[in-house]
Parts: structure tokens; C-alpha cells; sequence
């Protein structure tokens, strides 16, 4: 538990949400990075594989990056004692984080807004990411 003031929670929920934000700039910085140093589809000998290598990559730097924003959310459950574990804690920001929810693990009063707060953000970086894959596949495509 924290004796934060409510502002102080909010604050603390802003610094999350910029948290949040900029492991998404680092995952598209090293998405960036990542289409300069792979042959562009067009110009290789073998397109279908580098559009495929830049698909597959593009997947897994973003997912890299969501995991990691869910680890930062799961580990300030845990730091609060909320959930028990912080296998729990992970868990609970997952669920938070993609919006299904985790029905079997609540957390307390003063803290239940950062639950919806994880939600909020979770569905705007999965939308920045889905934009950034159109991207690849734009830059990849035929």
C-alpha cells in the first residue's frame, strides 16, 4: 500500500503512461533501425523472404516492447503488495493491458484506477503498433 495523496496517484499514473509511452518509441526506433539494415523486398534477390524477415521481426520487436510495458505496470502492482505475487501481478497487467481483464484478481480501492488506466493506454499502443506494421508491410509490399 502507498500514502500517496490522490494527486500523487495521478501523477504517479501520468509517469506511468510516459513510461509506457517510451518503451513504445524505443520499440519503433528499433523497428526504424531495423528496416535500414534489412535489404528493402524490392531491390533483394529473393523478396518474399525479406518480406517475410521484415513481418516476422516487425512482430516480434512490437510484442518485445509490449511485453516489457507490462512487466513496468506488473512490477508496481507488486511493489504495492496488491496481488500477492508477482506472477499474479503479471498476469493481472496483462489482461489489463490487451483490455480482457482478469475477473479472479482485483485490485484495492485506491488503486483500482490504474487498472483502467493500464487498459486505456494498452489499447492506444496495440493501435500504434498495428500502425507501425502497416507501415512495414506498406514499405515491404510488392
Amino acid at each position: 500500500m502507498d500514502d500517496l495523496t490522490p494527486l500523487g496517484r495521478i501523477l504517479r499514473g501520468i509517469a506511468m503512461v510516459g513510461a509506457t509511452g517510451m518503451v513504445q518509441v524505443v520499440a519503433q526506433l528499433t523497428l526504424s533501425r531495423m528496416m535500414v539494415i534489412f535489404p528493402t523486398p524490392r531491390l533483394s534477390p529473393h523478396p518474399t523472404y525479406y518480406m517475410l524477415l521484415h513481418s516476422v521481426l516487425a512482430v516480434l520487436v512490437l510484442m518485445a516492447g509490449h511485453l516489457i510495458q507490462v512487466t513496468i505496470w506488473a512490477a508496481l502492482y507488486y511493489e504495492w503488495g496488491e496481488l500477492g505475487s508477482f506472477a499474479h501481478s503479471f498476469y493481472f497487467s496483462l489482461a489489463s493491458f490487451t483490455t480482457l481483464g482478469a475477473s479472479e484478481l482485483n485490485l484495492s480501492a485506491p488503486h483500482r484506477i490504474a487498472g483502467a488506466i493500464e487498459s486505456a493506454v494498452g489499447m492506444l499502443m496495440f493501435g500504434w503498433s498495428t500502425a507501425l506494421l502497416v507501415r512495414v508491410v506498406q514499405h515491404t509490399g510488392p
